[in-house]
């Protein structure tokens, strides 16, 4: 019976590591990473993503605004105040509005297609597989509706906590008092403090939520399933998951702030370059207009990428949770270990051990055990025992809580020894008789020592007492 192993057909070398080491991931190596999936794969990331994406805002921008443009300019040609001019303008707004909804929802559909695609290329960067665009989205695709439908819920669920928490209290203060100064003033408020309560909801919900677009393409999911498990595998690494997000965010807001100033301060620069003459103020606004337009370009394509970084920092997050709670770099070696090898058996390394996946009142270890701790018994182990009259043995009550190894027992007392047998006494002299007296022996005489041949000895000159006078 012959049995295959991975070294069948000689040394295999180790193979080389993906995007990431195979190992938990540190705060730096997500943050770094993240960046360097868009230099890592840019056809995809940069080339497929932040394209769809501009495009996607450029659509939104030009179909709203010809909206607009198209049911407002209506306006002019009736007299302000008028009923007609009224229908007109409720008119033109609940056409913006519908046409707004609409592009909201062609938005939400590429930008969950997007974080899709990410995940996909975060996962064959990892495995240090062929990352095309037909590759990733034939494992994106079965997913798709999925994350569409979560997309869509997310937000849904956004409008609906924002009506609650800002609108309700808003409108049930300001109303019963008819809007006057303070009401209006109790009712701003209130608002304000509703507007504080949601972000703080959202940014906890957000992070316990990130890694759904993960879960739904990389496991294959359900979107209940997903939120379920995001919620309980980032139990103990919210602030790690949401620092990332938030730092990132903040690079690339600054980023943004710098190229929206610095296309601002060329525009004001080259306009009259633009328009020397400054005959008419079409030209002037033409000018401005474009710069505008560039500069705008520009902010887009820099949110474009952070959407992509940000999708990217979830998924290193997800793998990461995946590592600590359940083994998944364990998984990940075997798999290239195995490809390496030549015995690829199609196996997926990101499918869900139901063995060691995370359940209901999940608590991760402390990653760190508190040393030394107060001297004392270890709780659950037995006090160590010294000999009698002896203090305890040292270094067992540093032993941290639940430590698995008991400490060794020790004897209570020291081994007895075998007493040696008594002397005999010496026999008593009979009556009448007197022991002979028997003088001790001399000491034995201490030869001199040897002296060197043609050396004289030394004098003798006595003993000396110490501190004396004499030489």
């Amino acid at each position: 019976m012959s049995q295959h192993s991975v070294n069948a057909q000689g040394w295999t070398p180790a193979p080389k590591p993906g995007l990431i080491p195979l190992r938990p991931l540190g705060f730096g190596t997500i943050l770094g990473k993240s960046f360097a999936a868009l230099r890592h794969n840019p056809k995809v990331l940069f080339g497929f993503a932040v394209v769809v994406q501009l495009i996607v805002m450029v659509v939104m921008l030009a179909v709203i605004g010809a909206v607009s443009f198209a049911t407002l300019s209506r306006l002019s040609t009736v007299r302000p105040g008028s009923d007609e001019w009224l229908t007109l303008y409720l008119g033109s707004m609940a056409f913006i509005g519908l046409a707004g909804l609409l592009m909201g929802l062609f938005s939400v559909a590429f930008t969950a297609i997007v974080q899709g695609i990410v995940a996909a290329d975060v996962r064959a960067a990892v495995l240090r597989e062929s990352a095309t665009l037909g590759v990733l989205w034939r494992r994106v695709r079965p997913a798709v509706w999925r994350l569409i439908g979560y997309t869509l819920l997310y937000g849904a669920a956004g409008v609906v906590a924002a009506v609650l928490i800002i609108g309700v209290p808003f409108v049930a203060i300001a109303v019963p008092t008819g809007f006057d100064g303070p009401g209006i003033a109790f009712a701003i408020i209130a608002m304000l403090a509703g507007v504080a309560g949601l972000v703080v909801l959202s940014v906890w919900i957000g992070t316990k939520l990130m890694l759904v677009p993960s879960l739904l393409v990389l496991e294959g999911a359900g979107v209940r399933a997903a939120i379920v498990r995001s919620w309980r595998l980032t139990r103990g690494r919210f602030w790690f998951a949401f620092g990332i997000v938030f730092l990132i965010g903040a690079i690339m807001y600054v980023g943004t702030q710098a190229i929206s100033g610095i296309g601002g301060l060329i525009t004001s620069l080259f306009g009259p370059v633009l328009n020397p003459t400054g005959s008419t103020e079409l030209s002037l606004s033409v000018s401005m207009v474009v710069g505008l337009v560039i500069t705008q370009v520009l902010v887009v394509v820099l949110q474009s990428i952070s959407s992509v970084v940000q999708a990217t920092a979830g998924a290193l997050v997800f793998i990461d949770c995946r590592m600590r709670y359940e083994g998944l770099d364990q998984d990940l070696m075997a798999a290239m270990e195995r490809r390496a090898a030549g015995y690829d058996d199609g196996t997926d390394p990101f499918r869900v051990d139901p063995a060691r996946a995370v359940r209901a009142g999940f608590r991760p270890a402390p990653t760190v055990v508190p040393y030394p701790v107060p001297p004392g018994p270890v709780p659950g182990h037995p006090a160590p025992q010294g000999y009698a009259g002896a203090p305890a043995p040292q270094g067992y009550s540093t032993m941290p809580a639940g430590y698995p190894v008991a400490p060794p027992a020790y004897p209570a007392a020291p081994p007895a020894y075998p007493a040696a047998p008594p002397a005999p006494a010496p026999a008593a002299p009979p009556p009448g008789s007197a022991a002979p007296a028997t003088p001790p022996a001399p000491p034995a005489p201490i030869p001199p020592a040897p002296q060197s041949p043609g050396v004289a000895p030394a004098p003798d000159e006595g003993w000396t007492a110490p501190g004396s006078d004499r030489p």
